[in-house]
């Protein structure tokens, strides 16, 4: 009887000890609601012909070259097991991946704010086209299909019809470094000679990239 009541001691205080092997809640949601409003952006941008997959392992997607020495390989993808993507988009018959998306949160936690250069590195060289775009609540859809069309499709699509002056981010050149303050006489020069095009300029330059 004594041993009886020992054995069911030991057996309870295993269960109310931090080393229990199965500490574990379930989550109240899959994903986050950015992920989700994304995803659902994503899926009509592209239409019936892509599949987005969610939070894809990097060593799912990328492989260890032939040639590399035994204690690299294994760290190399040791690494890769630890890394995730946000979305990996593919060919929906042929599941042919075509590249994956990173959600850049800088207004919340800081998710994803700073490159990781494991990951970026590891998908230059397996030729996987990456995208990190920063998270915001007025994406429109002709604005992610641009952007993934041109980034990673390799498609040219013409400017989507969009209200105001919003430029999206594919259609806006970077302003050249060396590009500086004007003297009076250069403004008035450029204002001679092309008034029309300086409210396109401004447009272009007040508007925020899109990729991160």
């Amino acid at each position: 009887m004594i041993s009886l009541i020992v054995i069911v001691g030991m057996l309870a205080s295993r269960l109310n000890d931090n080393s229990f092997p199965f500490p574990f809640d379930r989550k109240t949601a899959l994903f986050t609601p950015a992920e989700k409003n994304f995803q659902n952006l994503v899926e009509q941008a592209m239409g019936s012909k892509y599949r987005i997959i969610n939070r894809v392992k990097l060593a799912d997607i990328v492989s260890i070259r032939n040639g590399v020495s035994k204690r690299a390989g294994q760290t190399a993808s040791n690494n890769a097991h630890s890394k995730y993507l946000d979305f990996v988009i593919c060919e929906r018959e042929s599941m042919k991946m075509l590249g994956v998306i990173d959600l850049v949160d800088t207004q919340g936690k800081g998710y994803k704010v700073k490159k990781d250069w494991f990951v970026s590195g590891a998908l230059e060289a397996a030729a996987i086209p990456h995208i990190r775009i920063k998270v915001k609540a007025n994406y429109t859809i002709d604005e992610i299909r641009a952007c993934i069309n041109s980034r990673m499709l390799g498609n040219k699509t013409a400017a989507p019809q969009v209200k105001g002056r919003i430029i999206p981010a594919p259609l806006v050149k970077a302003r050249p470094r060396a590009t500086g303050a004007l003297s009076s006489t250069a403004a008035h020069a450029m204002l001679s000679k092309d008034t029309p095009a300086m409210p396109r300029q401004l447009s272009a330059n007040q508007v925020a990239a899109l990729p991160h």
